[in-house]
């Protein structure tokens, strides 16, 4: 025999509350989904807001329009508090028969004002209610795919076994579609929803003498607390800042210097978390989406001479302008003439480059961007935790590479294409940021988080997720060859491709990049920037990318990168 407290297999509720609320009628306050903040514990989801509550009648419109509690004044002042008529007013309480907010024939809730909840509490309409509803997300554009957002997926109960839907109501429980609602959603979903409620007769009538009440999960740990490494004063600023530079494709990451924690992820262009189409590409995360890398691949094509010996010290390149085969030229048209390869670097000469290449094997060139963290994944991940075979912090994080199989090894126009970053070669901005990190770690790679603890709602630790490195199987460079590069990388700053730079409120120090892409025929750039600062003491590792831009114009990439420090410098 079942007893009425004993907790049912499969459920948090007992057999008494699955009664209950079989003879109910409600409408979602909250669905116990866990919540994201900052990494100094601001609120990056979940507000709670003030909606209207409307409680159909069993006979729509007829009772309606007959009882006088609904009829008369009152509903006329309920209308112009909403600033509507009673004519739509009618309308929506009734369209559905189940309780439902107020959404003035919108698809969302409306939020309440503090005005209109005061003159509300003055009204004795016992068919409706204000009541505090958890809003997961602002109603605004942003840049944090990151965080992802959710979509019903009405076919996910089918492969959880033993679960049913424990109320039947006109509303979809919602589960992670992208970002870390996805990658997290076992553990974000929660124990079950808080709902106000109503009584229903048998035949699904609401009982006019019984009142709403609220039914609510009373487990303590619940709903969690995940506790992201981002700044949301950084993230928001450089939200605006990408707004203004009127950039419209690519990403910007900002990783910690000290362990590659990002700090601030934006992608362009912004998406609207509330209001997702599958079918539009915004609500992708370009930070963790490969892109041709152009000239910052140099850095792994200066680190593999320098671990291979394949130039010599003080040795000089002559660059006329034009390499003469595979169609190559250096951007400066009459040439730069003899150069080092650390001259070469800083002025990101493609003919001292191509004479480099020549020297190496495409396989030094892939062993070289492994070690560096190209090629793969490297955003943190933990196997077999919380539950999960795999925990990820990047959704659909791509692996970029260096080259395709197709391509041989002894195609030296491939290879000498592929050393300065265009060919088959893909990277995203979160490794060319974790790149940079990683010559500062003196060739150590570190693996990017983006969650750094979840806690359960008490405020007690459920889950650390301490940070990791994420070496390559064949080692990793010098620690001399990531201090030379860095060394390098100030020279381009101070007077190669990053002059402009020198004026920036830090002293900073990076690498510039130009890649050619063709987008439905059309010739267009990616631009890149990538670097740290200040450079006396690094705080920040930035990567920079804008995407199908024109060639004719500035290096737009160049000049976010410092309006970008600039911001952290004046936010330090």
């Amino acid at each position: 025999m079942v007893q009425v407290n004993q907790i049912m297999p499969g459920y948090h509720r007992t057999v008494r509350e699955m009664s209950v609320l079989q003879r109910e009628r409600g409408v979602m306050l909250d669905p116990g989904r866990g919540q994201f903040t900052d990494y100094r514990g601001e609120a990056l989801t979940g507000t709670l807001q003030w909606g209207l509550v409307l409680f159909p009648h069993a006979d729509p419109l007829e009772k309606l329009s007959k009882n006088r509690e609904l009829g008369g004044s009152e509903i006329k002042q309920l209308a112009s508090i909403l600033h509507t008529d009673i004519h739509q007013l009618k309308q929506e309480w009734n369209k559905v028969s189940a309780p439902h907010f107020w959404t003035a024939g919108t698809l969302q809730p409306v939020l309440l004002t503090d005005y209109q909840i005061k003159y509300m509490h003055h009204l004795h309409l016992q068919g409706m209610g204000v009541y505090p509803m958890m809003i997961r997300y602002p109603q605004v554009d942003t840049g944090r795919q990151w965080l992802g957002y959710l979509a019903e997926q009405p076919d996910l109960s089918k492969t959880q076994s033993g679960h049913q839907d424990e109320v039947k109501q006109p509303f979809g429980m919602k589960s992670g579609a992208a970002g870390l609602e996805r990658t997290l959603e076992p553990l974000l979903k929660g124990i079950g929803p808080t709902l106000v409620t109503r009584m229903v007769s048998g035949g699904g009538e609401m009982i006019p003498g019984m009142r709403p009440h609220v039914i609510a999960p009373a487990n303590p740990h619940y709903p969690l607390r995940v506790e992201t490494t981002v700044d949301a004063r950084l993230q928001q600023g450089l939200e605006k800042l990408v707004q203004e530079s009127g950039l419209k494709e690519g990403a910007i990451v900002v990783l910690d210097a000290a362990n590659a924690d990002v700090r601030a992820m934006v992608s362009r262009p912004f998406y609207r978390p509330q209001h997702v189409d599958p079918e539009q590409s915004s609500w992708g995360n370009r930070a963790v989406q490969a892109a041709v890398p152009g000239s910052i691949f140099k850095i792994v094509t200066a680190a593999a001479a320098m671990e291979n010996h394949v130039v010599a010290n003080g040795e000089k390149f002559h660059c006329g302008g034009e390499y003469g085969k595979y169609g190559l030229s250096c951007w400066k048209e009459h040439g730069h003439g003899d150069l080092s390869l650390e001259q070469g670097f800083a002025e990101s000469c493609n003919i001292v480059f191509a004479e480099t290449a020549r020297r190496l094997s495409v396989e030094q060139l892939e062993h070289t961007a492994d070690r560096l963290g190209l090629g793969r994944s490297v955003g943190w991940e933990a196997q077999q935790m919380a539950g999960m075979s795999v925990l990820r912090h990047f959704d659909h994080e791509d692996r970029g590479r260096v080259r395709t199989a197709a391509v041989p090894s002894t195609d030296e126009g491939a290879k000498i294409q592929t050393a300065i970053g265009q060919r088959d070669v893909l990277v995203t901005p979160l490794q060319a940021a974790n790149l940079v990190v990683t010559l500062l770690h003196d060739g150590k790679v570190s693996a990017p988080r983006l969650v750094q603890r979840i806690r359960y709602a008490d405020g007690n630790t459920m889950l650390e997720m301490p940070v990791h490195d994420t070496p390559s199987a064949t080692g990793q460079i010098a620690p001399a060859t990531a201090h030379k590069l860095l060394t390098w990388m100030n020279k381009v700053v101070r007077e190669g491709t990053g002059k402009s730079l020198q004026h920036a409120r830090w002293h900073v120090a990076g690498k510039s990049g130009t890649a050619q892409v063709q987008k439905r025929g059309e010739r267009l750039h990616h631009q890149w920037f990538i670097g740290y600062g200040p450079t006396e003491q690094p705080k920040y590792a930035v990567a920079v990318l804008v995407q199908n831009v024109s060639p004719e114009g500035h290096h737009q990439a160049t000049a976010i990168f410092r309006k970008v420090m600039d911001y952290l410098a004046e936010s330090s």
